[in-house]
């Protein structure tokens, strides 16, 4: 008797759900799981909405519910399904598998999937500071590591990182650039675009650490031959905070007098790669890692493309300052209290990293070469101008033609990074 009354239970339940609301989809098919943004809404027993950038049309009959996906007036997809506890799962078809757009796709095979609705997370209250001392750090880029906080679009945190041999103000970690994080932000999908405006990059020790040896990447192989370095050469920088210069703590005397100024920058800044793929936090690539551009500081905006869901977002490798292309392997090495404020730009990924701050707008060119970094950060400011700036391909020709400027920040880890960049007083009568 008891048992009956539980299954009425639950069937009263089922039969009394409604999809009305915002959903994630998450659908599975043939390869890597496809993510999309869905919003139900029901008058009767009709049901309306969209699916990514497919239109939804169905019913709901009991707790079942049966959804046709439209897009360009092409099928795009026949689901059924039922309520669950927490949402609404079942499966069907799809064409292309079924990712953000929907299923849409003029001419493309439809493909048995599973699906399953879950509530679209939303934050109680508004936007929230977030105090996070970490306790581990990782070494890898990978969906694979353990999110250390779940924050929302909106939420500033408040953390610190280590230098890139995994020393900070009083303790000391594994090296090559430990990681801070990942922060999962929820909300977030792949083929978003994640925005993090970096508020505040404070160094938080007097020391810093550099190499003395120039890669042998930057200059020919001839100088590496002959180079006579002295293993006895010291260094170390000690960071003189209330003056804001980094002098040599053990100078040579024809260096005594040398300073520089203290600008803060971050070097490692990433979403997790796609799929099960992993990177050491050495690395660089489409998901930023180890870009070591010395504009990652205080008051710029790092746009990263999202792979992952919750974008699992890391960073590391803190300089108190760095010529371009991190000539010596290690700039000046050190530790920084950093404050970050995270934004989800919906369905808007970015191929490449991009960045800005009050003067450029900074294109990343992440590739396996110089010309080939050239080509790709150039391209994809043309992309820039053309999407934010209404700008046809001649007129980006004129402009870019007339100020267009490159920074190289990467020549000595895996792959290079050139930076094409554009003045924003050049643009600020154009938007």
């Amino acid at each position: 008797m008891r048992i009956g009354f539980v299954l009425l239970a639950l069937a009263s339940a089922c039969w009394a759900a409604d999809p009305t609301g915002d959903w994630i989809a998450e659908v599975s098919g043939t390869g890597d799981p496809q993510f999309a943004r869905v919003s139900l809404r029901m008058d009767g027993g009709k049901v309306t909405g969209t699916w990514g950038l497919a239109t939804v049309e169905g019913s709901l009959d009991g707790a079942k519910l049966a959804l046709s996906l439209l897009r360009g007036g092409e099928p795009g997809g026949s689901l059924s399904g039922m309520a669950t506890a927490d949402g609404w799962a079942g499966d069907g078809e799809m064409s292309g598998a079924g990712g953000r757009g929907g299923g849409g796709g003029r001419g493309r095979a439809m493909q048995h999937v599973a699906w399953k609705l879950s509530k679209a997370p939303k934050p109680a209250g508004g936007p929230k500071t977030v105090d996070f001392e970490p306790k581990s750090f990782s070494g890898y880029y990978s969906a694979a590591v353990p999110p250390v906080l779940h924050v929302f679009a909106g939420d500033t945190i408040r953390t610190r990182t280590y230098d890139g041999g995994g020393r900070d103000k009083d303790v000391r970690s594994p090296g090559a650039n430990p990681e801070t994080g990942p922060f999962y932000i929820e909300g977030a999908l792949p083929g978003d675009t994640l925005a993090v405006k970096l508020k505040k990059v404070r160094v938080n020790r007097d020391s810093a650490r550099q190499g003395n040896r120039i890669n042998g990447k930057t200059v020919t192989p001839a100088y590496v031959a002959a180079a006579k370095y002295a293993d006895t050469f010291d260094s170390e920088w000690k960071l003189d905070l209330a003056k804001g210069t980094a002098m040599l703590a053990h100078p040579t005397e024809r260096m005594k007098n040398f300073s520089v100024p203290i600008l803060p920058m971050i070097g490692c800044l990433a979403t997790a790669p796609a799929g099960n793929l992993a990177y050491r936090a050495t690395d660089l690539g489409p998901y930023g890692g180890n870009m070591d551009y010395n504009q990652m500081g205080e008051g710029a905006t790092l746009y990263l493309p999202v792979f992952q869901p919750g974008a699992l977002f890391f960073l590391g490798d803190a300089h108190a300052a760095m010529g371009d292309g991190e000539l010596t392997g290690s700039a000046l090495e050190t530790s920084v209290d950093v404050e970050f404020t995270v934004e989800v730009q919906p369905g808007n990924a970015t191929v490449n990293p991009r960045l800005e701050n009050a003067e450029y707008l900074m294109s990343m060119g992440i590739a396996g070469s110089v010309p080939e970094s050239i080509q790709v950060a150039t391209t994809q400011l043309v992309t820039w101008l053309n999407t934010d700036y209404k700008l046809d391909d001649n007129e980006v020709a004129v402009l870019l033609g007339a100020v267009l400027k490159y920074d190289i920040t990467e020549m000595v880890d895996s792959s290079f990074n050139v930076v094409a960049k554009v003045p924003k007083s050049a643009l600020a009568g154009l938007k």
